[in-house]
């Protein structure tokens, strides 16, 4: 029998991808694999413990032991964009953080999968968060190679925000999740078991003046990282979304009846 967790923050959670059938309104790139692993074999169990607004110290320190309780098989671990949000940041800390979340992983034998993080088509006012994203996304690939995971790279998927990313720019729309979705298929070579999304570039990109710049700096940048600055997203009283084992086989068997 197969065990999947997924651990994370927001982009685990399945922010981004509305749906009314998934707890917290979500759906998200995680239960497209669940599901996907559960087409190759039934039996696949799926747990989600993401949350959003957690920084990379938080998952290390509230979701890794329950994960290696549940004697996963397959785990995937993706965070660190909460962090380079922050005022000040030293990319070195979270790539040691994730690399001790590994090493807290490596008892149970599990398949683990490391994300690097998105590097956003950069906005005239976000050039150094930019730069950030791609020095701690140098040292997960290093991080993932010393601990022997498996690397999933989405770095490039934030070059093109307007087919991939919500109006925020910080987290996917559904057809992000899906192509997320596709290359953590592609990893476990889980063959052609999702659909189709848009190709990279099927929405026109536009240019935004500055005026529409500093609206979505104003309107969508300054008010989350006040919520990461305060840490107020980690204390919003939301639950993972299934942090007890669950079969997506039964999920899909009950949508496919009549």
């Amino acid at each position: 029998m197969a065990r999947f967790v997924a651990l994370g923050d927001s982009l685990t959670e399945g922010v981004g991808d509305p749906h009314p059938a998934y707890p917290n309104g979500w759906r998200g790139w995680a239960e497209l694999v669940a599901d996907a692993l559960a087409v190759d074999d039934p039996s696949t169990e799926y747990v989600n413990l993401a949350l959003r607004g957690r920084r990379v110290a938080q998952v290390l320190q509230h979701q890794v032991d329950p994960a290696v309780a549940l004697r996963p098989t397959l785990v995937t671990l993706w965070a660190g964009g909460n962090d380079l949000l922050l005022p000040r940041v030293c990319v070195d800390t979270v790539a040691g953080t994730l690399d001790a979340a590994l090493r807290r992983l490596e008892p149970t034998g599990a398949r683990v999968l490391l994300f690097t993080i998105f590097e956003l088509d950069p906005s005239p006012v976000l050039r150094a968060a930019r730069a950030r994203a791609s020095a701690l996304n140098d040292r997960v690939r290093a991080v993932a190679r010393a601990r022997g995971a498996e690397l999933v790279d989405v770095a490039d998927v934030g070059h093109d925000r307007e087919t991939f990313f919500c109006p925020d720019r910080v987290h996917p729309n559904e057809a992000g999740h899906l192509e997320i979705a596709r290359r953590v298929a592609g990893a476990l070579r889980l063959g052609p078991v999702l659909p189709a999304g848009p190709a990279a570039g099927a929405v026109v990109r536009r240019v935004p003046g500055w005026a529409g710049e500093w609206g979505w700096w104003f309107g969508s940048v300054v008010p989350h990282a006040w919520r990461w600055a305060t840490a107020a997203g980690s204390r919003e009283r939301v639950d993972p979304k299934w942090a007890l084992p669950v079969r997506p086989a039964e999920r899909l068997a009950s949508a496919a009846e009549p």
